[in-house]
């Protein structure tokens, strides 16, 4: 690698001879900073706000068309020194300028190849980032202001400070709601991802972010702005996330009013969200409860979660940055990341530090680093996602933005190396002794440290002896008839559901099969032999057809199968909502002994079986709890197959293990039990095999219920190399996706 250290910049030489004039309509507000004044340039054509000094301000506030930039440069080399320009300070500036669009000129040509200049090194890093920018589809949808405006002027109170008020009792009133039916609360979160209450959860997230981004553009309008755009952005084409453009109140001269406006969409939101948690602490299980419990989620621990992280420039960026008075915190984090990566990493020791005097260095370079490693894990997460999500077209589109990533990161850092490294300081025999360095102690790493590795499972534990009541018949359950805790005998009522589709449906061929009946006796009164026994098979068909369905229908009965004490925690929250096929509703426990049924992946099957020679015992944690179980593992089927082995494993009820319907002579060869109908596992298998443990758990098992789910986690006895379980876990992940790309 070579630096050249005195190649002229042409792109300077230009925009020096150039006579660029401010654009008249661009507007200016003055703002106070940490105790410094600063000014806020606004386009109003595109809605964007630039931050400049009180150096930058009256640099460019002298473009005025008729003196050259090095004009400029050289008369404020005369004045004060404080506002004094250099060279390639007031090109860069000026680039900033032409590139945003600010600035025009009276020489066309001049203004053309001040223009190509300027662009011409950053159209390919453009369209590079063009590419990226598919996963974040944004959508414009029209000017909204015009409803602001009338809403500020409407229900401008919902803004004011008694509101507030207002909104602290609720908030309370509805956190105190919550913890006096916190169990209940937490034990309906288990049916919150049903695929019978999806669409409730769709229409409810579509209204509540609309609501939210109204409540940004309400009290932007509310305090003077302007709100010019509104529009829809996908992420990975499928997760619809709203946006308002309320970036006039950048420009708002109180703080405050720029916090109100960037916390509006939560402050809203916990608003509902605290109405939804009283009303449903009062009212009984039911569709309604479902609802009102789904708003409570979705209006706090989602919004919380996403739009209060400060690592992206969401809500709660905004509000730290100006709690912090620190603007633009996130593009001085970055540089400050980068100033440290150019001394640390590269050995730049004449690296300019990127911050002004008096500024926090420490928290803006720590804010700095954290959003970057936040970055790059949320960017490898999004390109995951999107490689699993389309299957083989999702595994190209990850493939060529990741790529195109990549190559905009190496060619803009050798671009910068080309043009600042010997600016900086640094020596090319300096930076390829770092870089061997540095690759040889992450290889001495890699090869030298072991560690012993452990591999998880999904387990279901299940009642030895049987018992386990499971939803046959999907549909709404309208009636308890036992509690947790009561005794029955075997075929004892336990609870009943509605399907009036199902229901229907056995109404309209028992209607079909007295009229199959009419026509057969007709035909044979008419003499017609042929006719009639055609008729005849017809209704053979339609009886064996209703006799399948009246079972199935009579399965929205649930009885118990043994005698024994019902187990099952909070069964009256599903009251009125959709239970889906081969969900467990009870347990009827007879104090028999429980185990854990373990599906591991082949990839597992080592570390299990090392736990299991060793005789070291496994752990198991239910979902939703803390508390672990330790299990002695017995030995394996002997190969990995494709039978689910129990219900709760399986997505259909809510598990973990992707399942598909079998199809052909495998679903041919499903049996059936003689008098309890169809295995509702009969007709599925796994999308992969799996190797099928069983484990017995050695204490307090009668605290655990049948059919929970949770996750075994077994360690080995064998220590590896970082490299070695790095490679494996690479040929892992790639035959995942290859196998998702050649069945997709």
């Amino acid at each position: 690698m070579s630096f050249h250290r005195e190649s002229p910049d042409f792109a300077v030489r230009e925009i020096e001879m150039a006579m660029p004039r401010l654009r008249d309509d661009l507007r200016w507000t003055f703002q106070e900073v940490r105790g410094e004044g600063s000014y806020l340039l606004e386009d109003p054509l595109q809605g964007k706000f630039y931050r400049l000094g009180a150096r930058e301000h009256a640099f460019v506030r002298s473009l005025d068309g008729r003196h050259t930039v090095a004009a400029l440069v050289s008369a404020t080399a005369k004045g004060d020194p404080r506002l004094a320009f250099e060279s390639e300070e007031a090109a860069s500036l000026v680039r900033m300028l032409v590139d945003a669009g600010l600035v025009v000129s009276d020489d066309a040509s001049h203004a053309g190849r001040v223009y190509d200049e300027v662009n011409r090194p950053t159209e390919s890093k453009r369209a590079v980032g063009k590419v990226s920018q598919v996963l974040f589809l944004k959508l414009p949808l029209g000017n909204p202001d015009r409803f602001f405006a009338w809403l500020a002027a409407k229900a401008g109170w919902l803004a004011g400070p008694w509101f507030a008020a207002i909104w602290i009792a609720v908030v309370l009133w509805g956190a105190l709601s919550l913890h006096g039916e916190k169990e209940r609360f937490v034990a309906q979160m288990s049916g919150l991802f049903e695929f019978g209450n999806l669409w409730m959860l769709g229409v409810l997230w579509l209204v509540l972010k609309v609501f939210h981004e109204c409540w940004h553009g309400f009290v932007c309008r509310y305090f003077g702005g302007v709100v010019p755009e509104a529009g829809v952005t996908l992420l990975l084409f499928t997760t619809p996330l709203g946006y308002v453009n309320a970036s006039s109140s950048t420009a708002f001269p109180s703080r405050w009013h720029r916090l109100a406006v960037a916390g509006a969409g939560m402050y809203g939101e916990l608003f509902v969200a605290a109405i939804a948690a009283i009303v449903w602490s009062r009212v009984e299980p039911g569709m309604l409860s479902a609802a009102l419990h789904q708003v409570v989620v979705l209006s706090s621990v989602t919004t919380v979660l996403f739009n209060a992280n400060p690592l992206m420039r969401f809500d709660g960026y905004y509000i730290l940055s100006d709690l912090l008075d620190i603007p633009n915190l996130y593009g001085k984090g970055q540089n400050v990341a980068g100033w440290l990566a150019r001394r640390g990493l590269l050995g730049m020791r004449k690296a300019k530090y990127p911050l002004r005097k008096g500024e926090p260095g420490l928290l803006i370079g720590a804010y700095g680093i954290a959003a970057s490693v936040w970055k790059v894990v949320v960017m490898v997460g999004l390109l995951l996602a999107t490689a699993f999500l389309f299957e083989g077209a999702g595994l190209l589109l990850a493939i060529v933005v990741g790529a195109a990533m990549l190559v905009q990161s190496i060619t803009g850092a050798a671009k910068y190396l080309k043009k600042n490294a010997a600016a900086e300081g640094l020596r090319p025999a300096r930076l390829i002794a770092r870089v061997v360095c540095f690759l040889t102690i992450l290889a001495a790493a890699l090869v030298t440290i072991e560690i012993t590795p452990t591999a998880t499972a999904p387990a279901v534990v299940r009642d030895v002896g049987g018992g386990e009541v499971r939803v046959r018949c999907p549909g709404f359950l309208r009636e308890l008839v036992v509690r947790a805790g009561d005794q029955v005998k075997e075929g004892d009522l336990l609870a009943r559901l509605e399907n009036v589709e199902e229901q229907s449906r056995l109404l309209q061929i028992e209607t079909e099969i007295q009229r199959s009946r009419l026509r057969r006796d007709a035909l044979l009164k008419e003499g017609q032999i042929a006719a009639s026994q055609a008729e005849e098979e017809h209704l053979a068909g339609l009886e064996g057809t209703a006799g399948e369905l009246r079972e199935h229908v009579a399965s929205l009965e649930l009885r118990a199968p043994r005698a024994g004490r019902i187990d099952g925690r909070h069964l009256e929250l599903l009251v009125g909502t959709w239970i889906e096929t081969g969900r467990p509703l009870f347990s009827v426990f007879e104090g028999n002994r429980r185990e854990l049924v373990i599906l591991a992946a082949p990839s597992d099957r080592e570390r299990f079986d090392e736990a299991r020679e060793a005789a070291l015992p496994v752990t198991f944690r239910p979902r939703g709890r803390v508390t672990t179980w330790e299990a002695t593992l017995a030995d394996a089927v002997p190969s990995a197959g494709m039978e689910p082995a129990h219900f709760a494993l399986i997505t259909p009820s809510g598990g973990p293990l992707a399942v598909r319907h079998r199809t052909g002579a495998a679903a041919q060869s499903a049996t059936t039990e003689p008098g309890k109908g169809e295995d509702p596992l009969a007709s599925y298998e796994l999308t992969k095999p799996r190797f099928e443990w069983r484990a017995s758990l050695l204490a307090d098992e009668g605290e655990l219920r049948e059919g929970e789910i949770g996750t075994v986690k077994a360690r080995g006895t064998r220590a590896q190399t970082l490299a070695a379980l790095a490679w494996q876990g690479l040929q892992r992940q790639f035959e995942v996706l290859k196998e998702r790309a050649g069945g997709a």
